[in-house]
C-alpha cells in the first residue's frame, strides 16, 4: 500500500503534511507515504518523500483561482513521472492524521471510500428537502444536484457521494485522474453551476469521473471528523474547528501557529478531537516546540 496526499507549497499545508507524516509513522501504517507538492519555487523538503510538480492555482489556462485543481493534476503528474510500485493507493488529505493502521487491498474496479454525509444521494427524500438533521447538499438545492449529475456525467444513476480516505487500485487511479481533472474544469467553467457547487467542485468531479468509468465503490467508514465522539477508526479528519461545550476552549487548523503546544482540551471535547490534540502535542514535543 502507498499513501499519498497533495498540498500547496505553503506553510499552512506544510505543517499539516508533517503532522500527517508523524502520525503515519506513529501508527505504524504500512507502506510508504508521498507528499505531492504543487509549486516549484520552494524546493525545501516537506517530508521524507516529496514529489514537486507545477501549480494549478491559478489554473494555467483559464486563470481560475481554485486550489483544488492541484489534487488531480498532481496525481496525474506523479503517476506518469514517478509511478509507485505498490498496487493499492490510499488517498488522504493533509488535514488527516492516522490513529490506527489501515490495511485493505481493493480489487480493480472496486475502490473503497468514505461516504460523505453532505453528498449523500441515497438519503435524499422524495421532496426537494434535505434529510432531517443532515447538512444540505449544494445549499439544499436538489434540482441543482440533478443538473450537475445529468449535465456532467454519462452515468448519473451510478454516482456515489464518496470522498477521502479512498483506497483505490493504482491502474484505476491512473485512468481516473485525467477525467477527474477534466470534470473539475467542466464544473468550474459552467456558469450555471460554478458558484453554487463552490469549494466541493473537485469532490463532485471525482464522483462523476468514477461513475463514468464504471468504478463501484464499497462505502466504508475509514475516518471520523475531529468533532465526533469516537476514536476507533483509522484516521481523523480535522477539517472542522474544535470547541468545548461553552466555547471557552477552541482549536482550528486555520488559526493554529505551528509548532506551539495546544492547551489540553476539556473533557467535553469529542473523543476524536481529544485524540487529535494528543497526537499534535506529541509531535510538538518531538520537534522541541513550546
Amino acid at each position: 500500500m502507498h499513501t499519498v496526499f497533495s498540498i500547496g507549497n505553503n506553510l499552512y499545508q506544510r505543517w499539516q503534511a508533517r503532522l500527517l507524516a508523524y502520525s503515519h509513522r506513529r501508527a505504524g501504517q504500512p507502506g510508504p507515504l508521498t507528499c505531492l507538492v504543487s509549486g516549484l519555487r520552494n524546493r525545501d523538503p516537506v517530508i521524507d518523500a516529496d514529489f514537486f510538480t507545477r501549480n494549478y492555482f491559478p489554473h494555467p489556462v483559464t486563470g481560475d483561482r481554485y486550489a483544488a485543481y492541484n489534487k488531480p493534476a498532481a496525481l496525474m503528474a506523479w503517476l506518469r513521472q514517478a509511478p509507485p510500485d505498490e498496487e493499492t493507493i490510499l488517498l488522504v488529505d493533509p488535514d488527516c492524521i492516522f490513529l490506527h493502521t489501515l490495511d485493505s487491498r481493493p480489487e480493480r474496479g472496486r475502490p473503497v471510500a468514505q461516504p460523505v454525509f453532505y453528498m449523500n444521494l441515497r438519503q435524499r427524500p422524495a421532496a426537494a428537502q434535505p434529510p432531517a438533521g443532515r447538512e444540505p447538499v449544494l445549499e439544499n438545492d436538489w434540482a441543482l444536484v440533478d443538473a450537475l449529475l445529468n449535465k456532467h456525467c454519462r452515468r448519473p444513476e451510478q454516482v456515489q457521494g464518496v470522498g477521502i480516505p479512498t483506497l483505490i487500485h493504482r491502474d484505476d487511479l491512473a485512468a481516473l485522474a485525467p477525467l477527474w481533472l477534466a470534470k473539475t474544469e467542466m464544473i468550474r467553467n459552467d456558469p450555471d453551476l460554478r458558484d453554487r457547487v463552490g469549494w466541493i467542485a473537485e469532490m463532485w468531479a471525482y464522483c462523476l469521473a468514477a461513475a463514468d468509468l464504471g468504478l463501484e465503490h464499497e462505502e466504508r467508514d475509514l475516518a471520523c471528523f475531529a468533532t465526533e465522539e469516537r476514536d476507533d477508526l483509522p484516521l481523523v479528519h480535522y477539517c472542522f474547528d474544535l470547541r468545548d461545550r461553552d466555547g471557552a476552549w477552541t482549536w482550528g487548523k486555520r488559526s493554529y501557529q505551528p509548532w506551539t503546544r495546544v492547551p489540553d482540551p476539556p473533557a467535553d471535547v469529542p473523543r476524536s478531537g481529544q485524540a487529535l490534540i494528543h497526537v499534535l502535542n506529541a509531535f510538538v514535543e518531538e520537534q522541541g516546540g513550546k
